[in-house]
């Protein structure tokens, strides 16, 4: 269930080029959150363009407005997942891909440090933070739901019981987030 917002300049592409870029944005951020791509998790899975127009003060670099941006515009990625859903290395592949898509299909060279205005920060959501419509769910739950890929579930459940760990050893309190997370979608049937 990843949520991905692109803010980026007025008129960086046209809405065939945006379609395009949905297009692959989505596919990029289903492989980097649950492993693969698949039509359950896409109906979940949400892309919104947030456009700012540079000339009209959008944007402001080095604490001047820009009028004129480079070729593509600039472009900041928020991706939210919930926390546990990728390791470094799907998120390494994210920046990547993501990159990568706006390279071909707006003709810019994105290779580092070709492109330094384009900005990706992948946001993990705490476990206990994630709701949908009336219940709180965690990774393991929406990773069920969106039928991930199984060789990530030992990830999930690594992290998980490492987070444990730590909330024991320290005393957190009860209630506190992570601290009971219902159980993947037997407890989302139940509710139904």
């Amino acid at each position: 269930m990843p949520l991905l917002r692109v803010t980026h300049t007025k008129g960086a592409f046209t809405e065939a080029q945006r379609d395009e870029l949905a297009e692959r944005f989505t596919r990029a951020i289903l492989v980097g959150e649950i492993g693969n791509d698949n039509p359950t998790a896409r109906s979940v899975a949400y892309v919104q363009f947030l456009e700012l127009d540079g000339a009209e003060g959008g944007w402001y670099v080095g604490g001047r407005r820009e009028p004129n941006p480079p070729k593509g515009g600039r472009m900041i990625f928020d991706i939210f997942y919930p926390v546990g859903a990728a390791d470094q290395a799907a998120k390494t592949q994210l920046h990547r891909d993501l990159s990568e898509a706006v390279g071909d299909v707006l003709g810019v060279n994105v290779t580092f440090p070709n492109r330094p205005q384009d900005w990706i920060f992948v946001h993990e959501i705490p476990e206990g933070n994630w709701g949908i419509s009336t219940r709180t769910v965690g990774v393991e739950t929406i990773h069920a739901f969106t039928q991930g890929s199984p060789e990530r579930v030992p990830y999930h459940q690594a992290l998980l019981a490492a987070q444990k760990r730590e909330r024991d050893a320290f005393a957190f309190p009860a209630g506190a987030p992570g601290t009971g997370q219902p159980s993947p979608l037997r407890d989302l049937d139940a509710a139904a």
